[in-house]
């Protein structure tokens, strides 16, 4: 099976689980997602052990699981017992850097660093999902479903349009690949699939849906970059091994780590 095959079959499974996860029930949406903070914090800390970085990654990941938690229960409206998770959380930061003490390690805080780095750089924006999709009080699959959709319309249409027409680079230092004309074309794409989704939705008015999309577009590169920065300085080229032909799950929700918090700011500003 070449690689072309492998990609196409493994998007398409990424795909329908993201929609399946999202539309089947509220459940489904928080496990689906938590997994995928667990997967993707593991996956954070095992490239930054390639340069001698050793993270507490165990209590990383038990704190990025409270943290999603607490942020899940926020968004169902569980004050009380998400200040609970949350205390339970603040312990779990303190046991970071009184473990790093018996570590013995020569560069401890670098450590310390990365450990808190992985939980606010993954666990916190997947936990945001749930926050998006009950902004207002009610499940609203189709709101977080738009924010997928518009990062997908992004990530295709800028590199089909640098492929065909990408010579201005865009950030060579990072990621050499990416041109301007690239970025244009995935802009002009994902503008015009907010006005689609907008036909079919009413769980938004349109000039809502357009700033996602434009949230989306620009803070998504960001987002982009952001990891190709953080793979370049560890010198790999994937950041896993899970999704055949499209290496980790962060290489596949790197748009998005940066995009989910930036849509939560709009929405608490503008709602």
């Amino acid at each position: 099976m070449n690689n072309l095959t492998k990609r196409a079959i493994t998007g398409t499974i990424y795909v329908l689980s993201v929609i399946a996860a999202i539309f089947i029930h509220p459940i489904c949406c928080a496990v689906y997602f938590l997994i995928i903070s667990a997967i993707g914090l593991w996956e954070f800390f095992n490239v930054a052990g390639k340069k001698n970085i050793v993270a507490d990654r165990i209590t990383a990941i038990g704190l990025g699981l409270l943290t999603y938690s607490c942020i899940l229960l926020l968004s169902q409206g569980e004050f009380q017992t998400a200040k609970r998770v949350l205390a339970i959380a603040i312990i779990g930061v303190i046991i970071i850097f009184v473990n790093e003490m018996y570590r013995k390690s020569e560069n401890p805080f670098t450590n310390i660093a990365y450990t808190l780095t992985g939980v606010f750089y993954v666990a916190v924006p997947l936990a945001l999902t749930n926050w998006i999709v009950n902004f207002n009080g009610t499940y609203s699959p189709m709101v977080l479903m738009s924010v997928f959709i518009f990062a997908w319309c992004n990530d295709t249409f800028a590199y089909l349009t640098g492929m065909k027409l990408g010579k201005h680079k865009l950030f060579e230092r990072i990621s050499p690949k990416k041109t301007w004309e690239g970025w244009i074309g995935g802009f002009v794409f994902t503008v015009i699939a907010a006005f689609i989704v907008s036909w079919f939705s009413d769980a938004l008015a349109l000039a809502d849906f357009i700033a996602i999309a434009v949230i989306t577009s620009v803070v998504g590169t960001f987002g982009d970059l952001t990891e190709s920065m953080f793979k370049r300085q560890m010198q790999v080229k994937d950041s896993g091994n899970i999704l055949p032909g499209h290496g980790g799950i962060l290489d596949r929700f790197d748009i998005l780590l940066l995009v989910i918090p930036a849509v939560v700011c709009y929405f608490l500003i503008r709602f």
